[in-house]
Formats: C-alpha cells, sequence, structure tokens
C-alpha cells in the first residue's frame, strides 16, 4: 500500500509539473494544407507537418509546451497582435508591409516559387509566358504579389488544392506556389507538370508582436540551435524538403527576397470598385434565377397534382435545409466529376439564386394564400381563363404583399454574394479580406466597404419603398373587379 501511494504521490507531482511549464501558443491555418501544417489524413483529429515538428522542436528549447491555436490565413496577424497566441508559424514570409505591425524571426526555412501547368501544355515554360494568362495563386503570399509586381492577372485560391484541381480542369492556365506545396499537390499529379525550374528565393520566419523583444531573441537562439545540432535537418529530410539552400541559413549567407508592399489607397479603391460591381451583377444576376423559379415553385407546391407538390416541397427543403456555401462547393467541385466544368461567377450566380428561389416560393406561397379565393371564382365568371386571371387579379395583389419580404432578401443577398470566395470569384467582401491583411488598415478599409454595401442596399430600399407606395395608391384588382361585376 506505501508503494502504491508513493507512486500515486509522484505521478501527482509529474502532472504538476506539467501543468506548470509555460506554454508557447502558436497560430496556424491548417487549412493551408500541406506540408506545413494539416489535418492527418489517417487520423483528422490531429495535426502533422514539418512546420508543427518545428515548433516542437523549438518549444523543447524553450522549454516550453506547445499548444497550436487554429486561426485564419486572412487576419492571422491582427490575431497575433490581439494576443490570441504568442508567434506565428505558417510559411509566413517577411514583407515591408507586415514588418511595421509584427516582428520577424531569423529564417528556419529557404524556398523558391515554382510555376506549374497541365501535362500537355506546351506555350508555357516560365512565367514570362503568362502575361496573357490567368494564373492560380494563394491570396497574399509572395507568389501573389510576385504576379502583381509583373502585371500578371491571377486567381486567390484559401487553399491549394482547390488551384491546383481548377488547373486540372482548365479554369486557370498555370499555378504559381511555393516549391514545397507544389512538391506536395502538384509533382505526384499525372496530369500536371513543373514549368520551368524554381526562382525567386524566399523565405519562411516566425512573426512576434512588436514588443516581444525578448521572445525574440530566444525563438532566433533556439532556431540556431535547431539549425546547428542538426534537428532542422532532420525535420526537413523526414518531409522530403532538404535541398541546397538550406546550408546557407547554417553559415549565416542566407540571401532572400523580402517583397515589398504592394497596397496604394487609389489602388485599393478601384480595386474594391471592381469588386463591388462583381459583387452588383452576381446579386442581380442570382435574385433574378430567385425570382423565376420561386412563382413556379410557390405555385407547384399549392396548385400542381401531388406528385409535383412533393416535387417542389423536397426542392425547398433541399435548399433550405442545407448551407450554401455546401451547396456552391458541391456545384463548382462535384459536377466536373460528371463532366460538367462551369466557370466559377457563373456557379456562384446560379447557385445563390437556386438557393434563394427556395426562400422567394415561400413568400409568394403566402401573399397568394392572402387573396381571397372568391378573386379567382369572380374571375371566372367574367370568363377569364386562369393564367388571365392569375396575371390581372391575382398577381398584382400578390406582389403588394410580397414586395417588402422580397426587398429584405434582395439586401441580404448583397451580402450572402461573399460566401462565392469559396470557389475563387473575387468579389466585395474578399476583396476587403485580402487588402485588408496585407496592409492590415482593417478599420478604414472596413469603412470604406461598408460604405460601397450601403450605395448598394439604401437605393434598392428607397426604390422598393416608392413602388410600394405606388401600388398602394393604383386601384386594386378587387375594386376592377367590383366595378365589371356591379353592386
Amino acid at each position: 500500500m506505501p508503494i502504491r501511494i508513493a507512486v500515486l504521490w509522484l505521478g501527482s507531482l509529474a502532472v504538476g509539473a506539467a501543468d506548470a511549464q509555460p506554454v508557447l501558443r502558436w497560430g496556424a491555418d491548417p487549412s493551408g494544407g500541406a506540408p506545413h501544417v494539416f489535418a492527418d489524413p489517417r487520423n483528422p483529429d490531429r495535426y502533422i507537418g514539418f512546420e508543427k515538428e518545428f515548433v516542437e522542436a523549438l518549444a523543447a528549447v524553450l522549454g516550453r509546451r506547445p499548444v497550436m491555436v487554429p486561426t485564419d490565413w486572412e487576419s492571422i496577424v491582427s490575431a497575433l497582435n490581439r494576443g490570441e497566441f504568442d508567434i506565428i508559424v505558417n510559411g509566413l514570409e517577411p514583407t515591408t508591409d507586415r514588418a511595421r505591425h509584427i516582428l520577424f524571426s531569423r529564417p528556419y526555412y529557404l524556398f523558391r516559387q515554382q510555376l506549374v501547368v497541365r501535362r500537355e501544355e506546351e506555350r508555357i515554360r516560365s512565367l514570362a509566358d503568362c502575361r496573357d494568362r490567368l494564373v492560380g495563386t494563394l491570396v497574399n503570399t509572395t507568389s501573389s504579389r510576385l504576379l502583381a509586381r509583373e502585371g500578371i492577372r491571377y486567381r486567390g485560391y484559401a487553399d491549394p488544392p482547390a488551384a491546383y484541381r481548377d488547373l486540372e480542369l482548365g479554369r486557370v492556365d498555370a499555378v504559381l506556389m511555393d516549391l514545397p506545396i507544389a512538391q506536395y499537390y502538384a509533382f505526384s499529379n499525372p496530369r500536371l507538370k513543373p514549368a520551368g525550374e524554381p526562382f525567386y528565393v524566399s523565405a519562411y520566419v516566425v512573426g512576434m508582436r512588436k514588443a516581444d523583444s525578448l521572445l525574440k531573441a530566444q525563438i532566433d537562439a533556439a532556431i540556431d540551435t535547431l539549425l546547428r545540432n542538426g534537428t532542422m535537418e532532420r525535420i526537413l529530410r523526414r518531409w522530403n524538403l532538404w535541398d541546397e539552400l538550406q546550408p546557407q541559413l547554417l553559415r549565416g549567407e542566407a540571401r532572400y527576397e523580402v517583397a515589398a508592399s504592394d497596397f496604394n489607397w487609389t489602388e485599393a479603391l478601384l480595386r474594391l470598385g471592381r469588386a463591388a460591381l462583381v459583387t452588383v451583377l452576381l446579386a442581380f444576376g442570382a435574385m433574378a434565377v430567385a425570382l423565376l423559379l420561386g412563382i413556379p415553385l410557390a405555385l407547384g407546391q399549392e396548385q400542381g397534382p401531388r406528385w409535383v407538390r412533393a416535387l417542389c416541397t423536397g426542392y425547398v427543403e433541399f435548399f433550405r435545409g442545407t448551407p450554401v456555401l455546401v451547396q456552391l462547393l458541391f456545384w463548382y467541385f462535384g459536377l466536373p466529376k460528371v463532366g460538367i466544368v462551369l466557370p466559377g461567377w457563373f456557379v456562384a450566380l446560379v447557385g445563390l439564386g437556386l438557393n434563394y428561389a427556395a426562400y422567394e416560393s415561400q413568400i409568394y406561397r403566402a401573399a397568394f394564400a392572402a387573396i381571397p379565393r372568391g378573386q379567382w371564382e369572380v374571375a371566372y365568371a367574367l370568363g377569364m381563363n386562369p393564367g388571365l386571371a392569375f396575371r390581372r387579379i391575382i398577381l398584382p395583389q400578390a406582389m403588394r404583399i410580397a414586395l417588402p419580404p422580397v426587398t429584405n432578401d434582395f439586401v441580404s443577398l448583397f451580402k450572402d454574394t461573399s460566401v462565392a470566395f469559396a470557389i475563387s470569384v473575387w468579389e466585395l467582401a474578399t476583396a476587403y479580406r485580402e487588402l485588408a491583411n496585407a496592409s492590415q488598415e482593417f478599420l478604414l478599409l472596413g469603412a470604406v466597404t461598408s460604405a460601397f454595401y450601403l450605395a448598394m442596399s439604401v437605393p434598392l430600399a428607397r426604390l422598393a419603398r416608392r413602388l410600394e407606395r405606388r401600388l398602394m395608391h393604383e386601384r386594386s384588382p378587387a375594386a376592377v373587379l367590383q366595378e365589371e361585376t356591379g353592386p
């Protein structure tokens, strides 16, 4: 018994010591993909990646316990400055604009850029051949800044698999990303191939708050230790990332590019304006689809035969009961499985329209139900056929009832276009996130973006109110019926 008590006592001391160990919280976006940090395909409940192993080794040198804090890449710098974690380790590249807001450690990995094309592509052999092409890349990275600097049109993605998948499907002509990403996702894909040799050397660094100069010194010393004792080399070799550039870090001879800021307010306002135009076109196109489908769905649910009612009800329940984001991803990535490849803007427009049609149909159904049945009967008594009675008597009254909630949905649709970012459609909310992440001007850019949204929605609401007042002052179809039938 005394031995058992002693074992339990020693165990409690060990647990207490582990709990007392200082924590090193590190922020990363696992959706950024391999080989940095990502969900283990064999066990999605845990994360793996060369940067996860690097942080574990780094924390061991510092005598701290690593704790990963999953966060969104678009806001990772601001999340660091809010104190949500202590350091950023997520393929962070040193840039002049980020240097104004955070500190950088010494580099722990050097990498180059790699252009990838489809296997049958023979016209693109280098970045210079992409002048009149569309290139996919990750947003707010060295790759995207390099493309912007060269004046090459590009499409930003939130994760590498989507970009390389779009390259396979022909939605983009090439993809430019960091060499480690290309090695993991593209080099093993028989449908893709590298275009030319890797180029443009950059570095990954650890990001820290401006006030954490002591932590920076500790991190720099720990990285130096990992380089000198061979730990970093073993980690990189395990992930097939060791190459001829890495010894430069140990010798202190590293030469790499620091991307300059490409942010200026004139260009930012122009980009927000172009993105706002995309938002307007998406919203109007999607609402047109919703309005055209909503009325047949409402009539089918109320007056159709049993099989039509069941079909319309199934449509409504499906589109109301599943997230619109999931629906867009299904159309964009699922349809190519059966040979249907559609551009992102078209998928966003039609997908949002199909989703909103389910909601509009219920508004119309309630509006039609509010019209007294006797008006149909009187219209038939006057010799009107069902189509004429619906068009001249029922529909105008229903529109008066439906107009306010339909307008409300239209305003909401302007904001819901933001989900189109998931399929790489560059609308207003996406433009704001990208520009704010690049400049950290979240407040001012947020105010400008809000002004754009208000400029789109307020005139629409005013127009709807004017139309509503005009309809209220017109003679109602019921009054017309009364005049035609007499007292």
